[in-house]
């Protein structure tokens, strides 16, 4: 039987952390910053709680059984003496614990570890917790590419599943925000559709003209427009093909706002598995930044979420907007 082979397409690069986004993060940080390791009892949370606190990215805070947590740091030669732990039992209580640390302020991020997601998500996010205040909460992917080129953020590829008007305006908020702290003085923010030409039969597009004069009306720092179809958004020369010349963000969109999380998702992969780039992942709007990484992340994303969390709690309380 012949061997089946995979696609062509998949990239041989491993995704890489910039070293610049390191620096950037460490530059802010300045004070202790925190996280929170909610359900370290695995190999993989230990060790990216033990690449950050060896980066001096982040101080980690483990959350889990404490006998398990002792093993792992044992077997990968990490000497935990110093590093607090928070015994719990099973995922209820981890959840739990961890949300009165963040809430209690002893704690600046959480990072997710070996739990289940709908039940760290509900149990983080329970009202009563006061993680979650009043805005939206969203998810933002930087993706860095393997050649050290500008990142390009992409929204929602992990949280909401069909975003409606008043959370998509956080989206756009949240992503704008974070383009200016990555360096983008005026972010360029297309919002995606398959068409550049709001039509009712593709209810995308007239969705995405309504968030574009939202944006354009509330976040004058920015330049905004949708809809914008993924090449017009993205290749100057689909824009000179097609003449849009005179659209700020056509051909050079700094952040992506996709329609719903499936095609969100389906594109940050494409971008992680055929290109190779690294996919930092933060969750924005709640009290503390939130990293919901995965045990199929490389080390350089894991590591690249703590870094852009470490970047969005110390600019939590600036005024990006000018």
């Amino acid at each position: 039987m012949t061997q089946p082979q995979p696609t062509s397409f998949l990239s041989d690069h491993a995704p890489q952390c910039p070293d610049w986004l390191i620096e950037k993060a460490k530059d802010a940080n300045g004070k202790e910053f925190v996280v929170g390791v909610v359900g370290a009892n695995s190999l993989v949370a230990m060790e990216t709680a033990m690449q950050a606190h060896h980066a001096k990215l982040a101080t980690p805070h483990l959350i889990g059984d404490a006998q398990i947590i002792t093993q792992h740091a044992s077997s990968l030669g990490w000497d935990i003496s110093g590093i607090a732990i928070t015994a719990a039992a099973d995922e209820t209580e981890i959840v739990h614990k961890a949300a009165q640390l963040a809430r209690d302020g002893h704690i600046h991020a959480l990072l997710k570890g070996h739990v289940h997601t709908d039940q760290f998500m509900a149990g983080i996010l329970k009202r009563d917790n006061g993680i979650r205040g009043d805005q939206r909460l969203v998810h933002i992917f930087a993706l860095f590419p393997p050649d050290h080129g500008k990142p390009l953020l992409i929204s929602d590829a992990a949280v909401n599943v069909e975003p409606d008007l008043p959370t998509r305006q956080t989206m756009l908020s949240e992503m704008a925000r974070l383009a200016r702290m990555l360096g983008q003085n005026r972010p360029r923010l297309a919002i995606i559709s398959a068409t550049e030409t709001p039509i009712p039969s593709v209810p995308s597009s007239m969705a995405a003209r309504e968030l574009a004069e939202w944006g354009q009306a509330n976040l004058p720092w920015a330049d905004i427009s949708g809809p914008l179809s993924l090449d017009l958004a993205l290749s100057p020369d689909a824009v000179a093909i097609k003449g849009l010349s005179d659209d700020p963000v056509a051909g050079y969109a700094d952040g992506l706002l996709m329609p719903e999380l499936t095609s969100g998702n389906v594109l940050f992969k494409s971008l992680v598995w055929f290109k190779g780039a690294c996919a930092a992942g933060v969750v924005t709007g709640g009290k503390v930044p939130i990293m919901l990484t995965s045990r199929a992340d490389p080390p350089a994303a894991r590591i690249a979420s703590v870094a852009l969390a470490g970047q969005i709690y110390f600019n939590r309380g600036e005024s990006i907007g000018s």
